[in-house]
Parts: C-alpha cells; structure tokens; sequence
C-alpha cells in the first residue's frame, strides 16, 4: 500500500472517529435545572433513604438531584457553603431511622457536611416520558 493511501485511510479513520466521540445534541443532552424544576414537586420536609442510591447529579454548587429508585428523584438544595459539591464523585446521606430530612439531614461531599436546606421530588417517570430524562 502506498504512502498516499495509508494517510488517505488514516485521515478517514480519525474522521469517524471524530464522529463517534463529538457527543449528541439537542433533546439528548443531559438535562438542566430549569427542567428539574418543571418537574420537581413542591417543597418537602422529608423522604425515606435506605441508605443506598441509584445515582446523582450536582446542579452548580448549591444543588443536587439523587435517584433513590430508578423512578424516584430528589432534588436537594443545600446551605452554603458547600464548597465540594460540583466537583465530588462520591456523595452520602445523613439519615435518622431510614428518614432524611430537611434542616436536619446532611448532604456529604467528599469531605464537605453540607446542610439541606430544602427538598423536592421530582416526577422522574414524568421526564422520561417528554423524553427529557438523562444522567
């Protein structure tokens, strides 16, 4: 194989893989707090938590969604500051009898107690059927 040829099939070759990595646009996208609040109930004083979670997303440095289930979602509002929020990988709850609740309760970051400030369920079946629902 020629010179020319291998470059042409090298340039090809990162050219899809271009594609393949650029990510999704438009109503893929992850999304944003401004549509958790569309969905999120209103505020709560409580919610059981037994004491383990599906997943969670941080929204700025004040916020955070959590799934309980794959159909349950809060969204938590901390007091400031919370300086490890938007940067953490790892996040716990602070619970009394399998109950977390609000003034009470912690959010823990990393090594950031961050206190709750506020709660919201959020209707997370109801964004998955608008085809919003994502990470």
């Amino acid at each position: 194989m020629s010179t020319f040829t291998r470059l042409m099939a090298l340039i090809a070759a990162l050219g899809l893989m271009v594609g393949c990595v650029s990510g999704r646009h438009g109503s893929s996208a992850a999304p944003t707090e401004d549509m958790y609040l569309k969905y999120a109930g209103p505020p709560i004083d409580s919610f059981t938590y037994l004491g383990h979670y599906n997943g969670f997303r941080t929204l700025g440095g004040q916020k955070v969604v959590i799934w309980t289930t794959i159909n349950d979602a809060y969204l938590i509002k901390v007091l400031e500051p919370c300086v490890n929020l938007p940067f953490t990988n790892k996040l716990a709850l602070t619970s009394s009898a399998k109950t977390v609740t609000r003034s009470v309760d912690w959010v823990i970051a990393d090594h950031d107690r961050c206190r709750i400030e506020s709660i919201r369920h959020i209707d997370y079946r109801a964004m998955k059927q608008a085809g919003i629902a994502g990470p």
